[in-house]
């Protein structure tokens, strides 16, 4: 069986950028809430809070999560 180059471009990827402390799917649930109002007021959230940043860099289904409750989040702030 061969993996397709952009494939296997994609896992090397992600085993480079794997860090000694990391945060799992569960971990960055229980912050999301935290983070995303952090993004909304403009902080540097990748100071802040980077093992949440490195985790959605790398989960898509936590990313996809933190981008609906972002747009929800703006969507409620005056002048949206």
């Amino acid at each position: 069986m061969q993996i397709p180059i952009d494939k296997l471009k994609t896992m090397v990827r992600g085993v480079a950028r794997t860090q000694e402390k990391e945060y799992s799917c569960d971990d960055v649930y229980q912050l999301l809430d935290e983070f995303t109002e952090a993004v909304v007021k403009g902080k540097d959230v990748a100071h802040l809070m980077p093992l949440v940043q490195q985790h959605l860099d790398m989960c898509p289904d936590c990313r996809e999560e933190f981008e609906a409750l972002l747009r929800a989040v703006r969507a409620t702030q005056p002048g949206a």
